[in-house]
């Protein structure tokens, strides 16, 4: 007889000054079919709220579950470390997650004196997990999991990934309430509230050498149907009000003709919305076509990932971009009415001071309306975090500095003569110029709620500047 259990999921907070405020749909969708198959499921969301994790221990002791989960990206590890020993006091058996624990499974399980680590896609494993909670042996040899036994590490086979994806129920939109997150969002602009942030599909065939993502869904592009997609909108619209929705896809554009389908059913059943892509559209995949429905649609704003404006680097990290193409996508897209992101990361293999110079001189040629600036770092999971740590002691790591935001002098490069200090001279470089200052007055007035849109941006320069390797105490 299969077991009904419950389990308390748990998502760390970040140790920098900003907000991780986007719900985690990961973990709504782990307990969506949690619930589909018997189990009572509960979530604290520890980044967002100010507790200390003392008194969250406390109110999973009061849940008295049958187990916790904990999930983490790296740069949230050491909370995922901190809640796992306080954890291992109470006796509580737990189950870790995550793209992090996916890439360094035995270093998560020993760390943390965890029980189990469930790697890459985790619906269907987690539903076999406590289906047969109360039995062990058939436990061991469920597919996607890992465990220490004996003292010996043992990664059992990995799963499948789910090939309908409309299987899946959506997420338990309850426990990730957009409505009690902040209204800020990823990137700290929205034109309507409520917002939420969804996802049509899972996974990018790409192989950029910097990204993580691509190789935890295993180079796979799957897509929920249209109908699907809407309909869980049109959930969103009638249960929380939403107005704006912002699709969080790896590779939204990756199927022209699943886009414009989408649009097509927005359109059909009169769904007045606000429609953004914060995490980046492909300019391959964009043309005068696709842009001028999803215009028409109500989309309002998307991002693109420049990266560099050093051609031999974007060929270096595999990211098959073309700067001619990227200028006559942004003229094509401003033509339209559209408000346009860039982003680009400093400090890629292959960066000197003349790349770093090219890089911003291309991006001022561009009339984005705001830039996200990044220094490179490599992400566990992605090809370069596998040659940067060969040479590297796992355990001496100092997993903060993979945090996603740097401002200040991160990075430094000189040509001998003159010394850049990254990124902030290149913002303060793009930014002080009338033109740009105008649009970028314009572009933050656009947005609905302006006047919180500037608290969160102010902490940016409060950031700590972590060692890429822990401190020894002495």
């Amino acid at each position: 007889m299969r077991f009904t259990a419950k389990i308390v999921f748990l998502r760390p907070r970040l140790n920098i000054p900003v907000p991780m405020p986007y719900p985690h749909h990961g973990i709504g969708s782990l307990a969506s079919i949690l619930r589909k198959n018997g189990h009572e499921v509960h979530f604290i969301d520890c980044a967002i709220l100010k507790q200390p994790y003392s008194q969250i221990i406390r109110q999973v002791e009061a849940l008295k579950p049958d187990a916790v989960g904990i999930t983490a990206i790296s740069a949230n590890y050491s909370g995922m470390k901190k809640l796992a020993r306080m954890l291992l006091k109470l006796n509580i058996p737990i189950i870790l997650g995550g793209i992090h624990v996916t890439t360094l499974p035995e270093l998560s399980l020993r760390e943390c004196g965890a029980d189990f680590a469930v790697i890459g896609e985790g619906e269907l494993t987690i539903v076999e997990l406590m289906n047969l909670w109360h039995d062990k042996q058939k436990q061991k040899l469920i597919k996607g999991i890992a465990y220490i036994e004996n003292n010996q590490f043992i990664m059992n086979p990995e799963r499948e990934l789910i090939q309908n994806l409309d299987d899946l129920p959506f997420p338990a939109w309850d426990l990730i309430n957009p409505l009690k997150y902040p209204n800020t969002f990823v990137y700290f602009r929205t034109k309507r509230l409520p917002t939420a942030v969804i996802f049509t599909s899972r996974g990018c065939p790409h192989n950029c050498a910097f990204c993580a993502s691509t190789q935890f869904w295993k180079h796979k592009f799957r897509k929920r149907s249209p109908q699907n997609v809407v309909d869980e909108i049109e959930y969103l619209i009638r249960e929380y009000g939403i107005r704006e929705i912002q699709f969080g896809d790896d590779y939204f554009n990756y199927d022209k003709k699943h886009v414009i389908e989408i649009c097509r059913e927005i359109l059909r059943r009169k769904l007045d919305l606000a429609l953004q892509c914060t995490n980046g559209l492909r300019i391959e995949n964009l043309d005068r076509n696709l842009l001028t429905i999803m215009r028409k649609t109500g989309f309002y704003e998307f991002t693109i990932a420049v990266e560099s404006g050093s051609q031999s680097i974007l060929n270096s990290i595999d990211k098959k971009l073309n700067l001619k193409k990227i200028r006559e996508v942004v003229k094509l897209a401003k033509s339209l009415g559209f408000f346009l992101q860039g982003f680009l990361i400093f400090g890629l293999p292959g960066e000197t001071y003349k790349t770093v110079r090219r890089s911003i001189q291309f991006m001022k040629s561009l009339p984005f309306d705001v830039i996200g600036w990044f220094t490179a770092k490599p992400l566990p999971c992605s090809r370069w975090f596998d040659q940067w740590v060969r040479d590297k002691d796992i355990h001496k790591i100092n997993y903060d500095w993979f945090h996603f935001v740097d401002i200040g002098s991160a990075l430094e490069y000189s040509d001998g003569k003159r010394t850049i200090k990254l990124p902030m001279d290149a913002v303060k470089e793009y930014l002080f110029r009338p033109r740009q200052l105008l649009r970028y007055l314009k572009f933050w007035v656009h947005t609905f709620h302006f006047k919180q849109s500037l608290a969160p941006l102010g902490r940016f320069y409060l950031l700590p500047q972590y060692p890429v390797f822990k401190r020894v105490q002495h």
